[in-house]
């Protein structure tokens, strides 16, 4: 975490060095910008429960890994100080590891995943020249789609083992920073956490017939993000 932070703090002062200055988006500007986003999900889920396979403490347990995607999305300046944006990207695939007593497991499952995030934003005045701060409140929506069991999981399981996870609602908040290079152009870093948790069923068909595994996790995802935007 203290990496990316670092990584986006060098940015913003590189952008800064040696521009000409440059006003904060005025009301009634759309900006579009796309960049490179890094998910550090943090995950966190309960012992797996349900079915005939019985696991000894402390359980059976997942964990979702990082991923970096493009990130792009649209700000309106509705307000002097205040701005509307929609976040999206493309949809990452995260590998999903066993923990607990399957941490020697590796990878067992693959999930993909659409956060379309909505912000209300409330921008600073410049905190240096060129450089203007803010924050935001915003709704996050998380849909899961192709999960896939991997061949260890399915070894674990006992058998074929097909996996849902339920979407999520949850409030997100961010900060970030833009710098203006020009009336146009722009460079765009946020850091974002979102709240996102998950009821998940692993359906195993066995020769006996259907097992099913339950657990809740909380992704708890940080997002940090480096941008190009472009102002109209």
């Amino acid at each position: 975490m203290k990496k990316n932070i670092s990584l986006v703090a060098a940015a913003a002062l590189l952008a800064l060095s040696g521009l000409a200055s440059a006003q904060d988006a005025a009301v009634g500007t759309t900006t579009v910008y796309v960049g490179l986003a890094h998910i550090d999900v943090n995950s966190k889920a309960a012992a797996l429960s349900g079915g005939s396979k019985q696991f000894p403490e402390p359980g059976a347990q997942i964990r979702v890994g990082d991923q970096t995607t493009t990130g792009f999305g649209l700000v309106y300046r509705f307000a002097d100080n205040w701005s509307g944006e929609l976040v999206l990207g493309v949809p990452p695939s995260h590998k999903v590891y066993g923990n607990g007593v399957l941490r020697n497991a590796g990878q067992i499952a693959v999930v993909r995943q659409m956060p379309p995030t909505a912000f209300v934003n409330y921008h600073f005045g410049p905190l240096l020249p060129k450089l203007y701060p803010f924050v935001g409140l915003g709704v996050n929506y998380t849909y899961f789609e192709k999960t896939r069991s991997t061949p260890t999981g399915d070894a674990i399981s006992g058998g074929p083992t097909k996996i849902y996870l339920s979407n999520s609602w949850g409030a997100a908040a961010h900060v970030g920073f833009t710098v203006r290079y020009t009336e146009r152009w722009s460079l765009v870093g946020t850091a974002a956490y979102a709240d996102v948790k998950s009821n998940m069923r692993a359906v195993t068909t066995t020769n006996t017939g259907e097992e099913t595994l339950r657990t809740r996790i909380n992704f708890r995802p940080m997002v940090y993000t480096l941008s190009l935007g472009y102002s109209f």
